[in-house]
């Protein structure tokens, strides 16, 4: 849970979900407006708001001015590896502000978002610098490549209709797929990443006219903790990805693991 919260001024919500998701580890919360998005890392909540977007924190001020992006004020984000981040960034196309220096605690760099906004990144080289262990770190290992793009259009349960997808593995974990094959049976957890996490009750889709059930009785994807589990079957497997079926989840969802399905004998 959130336990921060900082708000950026960018002028490109969808570049900087990409760079911030895509880049640093976030996951998206919301979306509801091309002027506003919310992420999370952690304990950190990073609220972007477009210029002129409003009402809200990007509507102009009673002067007519209006919010821009860039300055010097910051967050800072760990890493485990500061020059192996460096170079991932880099080869996405990511600007810095300076080159990387050690400090009295560790090595440091600023990043800019695609905005222009600076980003901190560290990698502590004493403990006492490091931030204190707690919480679960989940971090996503790939994401859904699909022809499914509209959470509303898309099937509730994979038996209804839903497609084959790629799961699109990230490179510095892609070795731990080398022993999957085609006609494997797999579970895929994914996170729900456009889900509502504050809703504990709902009528399931399969009842419209029934009553309302917990959450933790259902498949909703609506959940404190929005985790899809998907039962699937491998098609293909080339070049760090699977293609599987079905899969009801829309493109982008991100994937955080994948398990082999124990059949009895293998039990």
């Amino acid at each position: 849970m959130a336990t921060v919260s900082i708000r950026y001024i960018v002028d490109d919500i969808d570049a900087a979900i990409a760079f911030y998701c895509g880049q640093l580890g976030f996951a998206e919360l919301m979306h509801p407006a091309p002027s506003f998005a919310m992420l999370a890392r952690g304990d950190l909540r990073l609220v972007l708001s477009a210029p002129g977007g409003g009402p809200g924190g990007g509507q102009a001020m009673p002067d007519g001015t209006l919010p821009a992006p860039g300055g010097w004020n910051r967050f800072s984000i760990e890493v485990d590896d500061l020059a192996e981040t460096v170079r991932t960034l880099t080869a996405a196309g990511a600007r810095f502000r300076n080159e990387m220096v050690t400090g009295v605690g560790g090595r440091q760099i600023l990043v800019e978002d695609p905005a222009g906004n600076p980003v901190e990144l560290v990698e502590p080289t004493r403990q006492e610098a490091a931030l204190a262990a707690g919480g679960y770190d989940i971090r996503p290992i790939g994401h859904v490549e699909s022809a499914l793009t509209d959470v509303a259009e898309a099937p509730r349960q994979d038996f209804l209709g839903a497609p084959d997808a790629w799961l699109v593995i990230d490179p510095d974990v892609v070795e731990g797929i080398r022993d999957i094959a085609p006609g494997a049976d797999l579970l895929v957890l994914t996170w729900l990443h456009r889900s509502r996490r504050d809703e504990l009750t709902t009528v399931p889709g399969d009842d419209p006219d029934g009553p309302a059930r917990g959450v933790f009785s259902t498949r909703s994807p609506a959940r404190p903790n929005p985790i899809g589990l998907h039962r699937v079957s491998v098609v293909d497997v080339a070049d760090g990805r699977l293609l599987v079926r079905p899969l009801e989840a829309v493109d982008g969802t991100p994937v955080v693991d994948i398990k082999p399905v124990l059949h009895a004998q293998e039990a």
